[in-house]
């Protein structure tokens, strides 16, 4: 297949995927949320994820989600939000939408890689799984990575399908990065002119290009990425709500959601569903959000993933040991060594250098690992923040100079919102100071906190006259994302034209044995990972038991 054909039928699938999803979250807002919501193209095909996360999840309990399945459902969904009349809100302009969200993803996707080495260390493991079996209890003790499991794996499996084959897997991360550009765009251009929501633009444009400069590599994504940007989805609906308070049951509805789908993406996120518990405590109308569909709904979706993180690993929110339960046989047997293991090193243990015996368990305790984490991932994330700092002083001497800052009234609102923004980034860093687990929380601290000193204190009318100015160094922004990429691309020619699901040309596995001589798994050629190559799939020569019943397929630890 030439080249010239290959790229255009890439195009042609994300193309494919993008109104698919527009399309999923207008059926899901439009029957979930609200009878009268009228069809929004960026934000929809953000919310379409989380639709197509909810029937992958359900669907995996009863059947594997294959191509034949993953089809059927495809094409159901299409027909509903054909029937509730996605049709004829296409026109020129959703139709130019599609086309420039999916070059987006496009370039972000073509000669790039997978987020390596998790993607094939347990990410395209586990879809795999999910493409070719029913759920696996216990499947966590065949590998504990898979304990950690992201809705989006589940999302990713849902979309290898006979329109969109194995490329459907890589596809659907790549167009939450270019949904949230679109929809964060269209937010800044369409309201900056209004004068009540110019603030809010300011702010929206703001983290525009913060996403612009911290999501332009698609192999940096892994399961971080989408949980950032949702985050910021978040944080822009919730702002945008505060403008007239209008904290209505529709908009506490939607939080819910996201911060559902946050929590399913990065169970760290939990946090953030205090925001519309907070919200629906203040709300007059709590029966009518309670005894409504959406509330069932939601409801459901938290249940079967709590159930599935229960069959799978043993616990409610691995690795919260509190939420495990040895009544569980299947219950992932090297808990406390996962968890004290993945918090050391988010702290720093590999550049831990000491005389005295210390473990992991030590180290991670009574804040005796500041010391190294501030003499080694500090200084990384210095380096990567102090564009933004930058960028935000800038803003400030220019407002200053030009005599655009002036008393407005304070927000109190805004100034709550920062409280709790602060928590977040407290949590993060006395758990897991990770820069790519903390990307969303320190940008939301440093806009918050440039809110606090200078934002808020903005001449409305006169930020008016930056508007030109501002889409000029968006379009900038966006021409450095784009040259960076065709770079890129450029440099990598001779590669694979899509992201490689595979460690390496290699496709001999072994079958892992136990020691009662009953097959339990499959394993890579040494030093290989399993990719999307078969499964269930580890790198690993564990030597645990398996049964079966009611025809599910079990996995445990004697």
């Amino acid at each position: 297949m030439n080249t010239t054909l290959s790229l255009s039928i890439i195009f042609f699938q994300i193309s494919i995927t993008t109104f698919f999803l527009a399309s999923s979250g207008f059926l899901f807002r439009k029957i979930v949320i609200n009878s009268n919501h009228q069809f929004k193209f960026e934000e929809d095909g953000l919310f379409g994820f989380i639709l197509i996360g909810f029937l992958s999840v359900l669907f995996n309990f009863f059947l594997p989600l294959n191509s034949l399945l993953n089809s059927i459902i495809f094409l159901a969904v299409l027909i509903l939000s054909f029937f509730f009349g996605i049709v004829s809100k296409l026109n020129k302009k959703i139709l130019k939408k599609i086309l420039i969200t999916s070059l987006i993803a496009f370039l972000l996707i073509i000669y790039s890689n997978v987020n390596r080495p998790d993607a094939w260390l347990y990410h395209l493991p586990y879809s795999k799984i999910i493409n070719e079996h029913k759920i696996i209890i216990g499947i966590a003790n065949v590998h504990s990575r898979f304990a950690h499991i992201s809705i989006f794996q589940y999302i990713s499996s849902f979309f290898n399908n006979y329109f969109l084959f194995k490329n459907g897997v890589l596809i659907p991360i790549a167009l939450v990065a270019s949904f949230f550009f679109m929809f964060a765009y269209k937010e800044f251009a369409k309201n900056f002119k209004l004068k009540p929501y110019r603030i809010y633009s300011y702010v929206v444009f703001l983290l525009l290009v913060f996403s612009l400069y911290a999501f332009n590599r698609y192999s940096e994504y892994g399961n971080d990425a989408q949980a950032h940007l949702f985050y910021f989805l978040f944080f822009i609906l919730l702002l945008k709500s505060t403008i007239k308070e209008n904290y209505n049951e529709i908009v506490v509805i939607e939080l819910f959601f996201l911060s559902l789908f946050l929590f399913l993406i990065k169970p760290t996120f939990v946090l953030v569903s205090l925001i519309p518990f907070i919200l629906f405590l203040k709300n007059k109308k709590k029966d009518k959000i309670y005894k409504s569909i959406s509330f069932l709904i939601y409801c459901s979706f938290l249940t079967i993933w709590l159930v599935k993180n229960i069959l799978t690993n043993g616990c409610l929110i691995y690795p919260l040991n509190i939420t495990c339960s040895e009544k569980f046989f299947w219950k992932t047997y090297d808990i406390q060594i996962n968890a004290s293991e993945n918090e050391a090193w988010s702290k720093g243990w590999p550049d831990f250098n000491s005389d005295n015996e210390i473990n992991q368990l030590e180290y991670s305790k009574n804040f005796n690992w500041v010391e190294t984490w501030l003499e080694n991932h500090f200084l990384f994330i210095i380096k990567k923040i102090i564009p933004i700092v930058i960028f935000l002083l800038l803003n400030f001497l220019i407002l200053y100079f030009t005599k655009s800052l002036k008393k407005n009234l304070y927000d109190k609102t805004y100034f709550y919102i920062f409280l709790f923004t602060v928590f977040f980034l407290l949590v993060w860093f006395i758990k897991f100071p990770l820069y790519r687990l903390g990307i969303s929380q320190i940008f939301t601290f440093l806009l918050l906190l440039s809110y606090l000193l200078f934002i808020q204190f903005i001449n409305t009318d006169k930020l008016l006259t930056y508007f030109k100015p501002l889409k000029f160094f968006l379009l900038l922004i966006l021409f450095i994302v784009i040259s960076k990429n065709l770079l890129r691309i450029n440099d990598n020619s001779n590669n694979r034209i899509s992201p490689s699901v595979y460690f390496s040309n290699e496709t001999n596995v072994t079958k892992v044995y136990n020691d009662k001589n009953i097959f339990t798994h499959y394993k890579p050629p040494l030093n290989n990972l399993c990719g999307y190559l078969i499964s269930p799939c580890s790198h690993l020569s564990k030597n645990i038991s398996v049964t079966n019943y009611w025809s599910y397929t079990i996995y445990y630890k004697e």
